[in-house]
């Protein structure tokens, strides 16, 4: 435990410190799966702001996602191996924990109920034909994109594309009502963190300018406006979204920027060609 000094304004410091610490670590425990101990009492404000740190360790795996990608096609032939290694190691660092909530889902949807039903459907731990097939589908999409990429050309998609993604819970539950009367990640929409969503977004926009500039920033826009668009959808479905619709957001968001990846290898190479002419 850590202990503090009597003078009170180091008291407000390291007190200032722990709350920020153990914020981190919450984000961190929640997006991973790392046994971080979380010390002290978590109230809902430190639920919801800890979503400030979501991006950044979407950051982190995409940089050992791509750290994983680059280096098995140094010591791997062909593409494809690389590209299925990488996919299975992030989802695996995750505990797939976002596919789950994507093939949760696809169930909801996919079942064509009324909106209490398809929320149980979604609730229920079974996984139905319509999530299976789904997570075929989502799999099978971000592994030819990035089978189709080069280490150099896949290093944008990854890094921006894992961050990015992550910026879509705290977009979530600014945005959109909670679908349900409680569940577990309702207790992210209670709390009062108003800096939470800014800082979210900053860091992301920095990063992508940082890793592209302009081109960048298109992308992840474009990326994470198409999955906002499939949320709005579904918020009219299901009157509101759930913990499960955010993970999807989550998995969507990667795949789009993927395959906007893919787009922008072969419009750059299309340039290229054109200008060697």
């Amino acid at each position: 435990m850590m202990s503090f000094p009597s003078d009170d304004q180091s008291i407000v410091k390291n007190g200032w410190f722990h709350t920020r610490w153990k914020r981190l670590l919450l984000a961190v425990t929640f997006l991973t799966r790392l046994p971080l101990p979380v010390r002290g009492e978590v109230t809902p404000d430190d639920l919801r702001a800890s979503m400030a740190w979501y991006p950044l360790i979407g950051l982190a795996l995409g940089g050992m996602g791509w750290g994983i990608f680059a280096g098995s096609r140094r010591l791997f032939p062909g593409e494809l191996l690389s590209a299925v290694l990488t996919i299975v190691l992030l989802e695996m660092c995750t505990g797939a924990l976002h596919l789950d909530g994507f093939m949760d889902t696809c169930d909801g949807l996919g079942s064509g109920a009324p909106r209490e039903r398809a929320l149980e459907i979604m609730k229920d731990s079974r996984v139905g034909a319509m999530g299976v097939f789904g997570a075929i589908a989502l799999l099978l999409l971000k592994i030819a994109a990035m089978a189709a990429l080069a280490p150099a050309q896949a290093r944008l998609p990854l890094l921006l594309g894992m961050m990015g993604a992550r910026a879509i819970p705290p977009l979530d539950v600014s945005w959109f009502r909670y679908a349900r009367a409680q569940g577990t990640a309702g207790a992210f929409t209670h709390g009062k963190a108003p800096a939470m969503l800014p800082l979210a977004l900053a860091s992301v926009l920095v990063a992508a300018w940082l890793i592209g500039q302009w081109t960048a920033l298109v992308l992840i826009v474009v990326a994470l406006g198409l999955t906002l668009l499939v949320q709005l959808r579904i918020a009219k479905l299901l009157g509101g979204l759930t913990g499960d619709v955010y993970g999807m957001g989550i998995e969507l968001t990667e795949t789009f920027m993927l395959l906007l990846g893919c787009i922008l290898a072969k419009w750059t190479f299309i340039s290229f060609v054109m200008g060697s002419r």
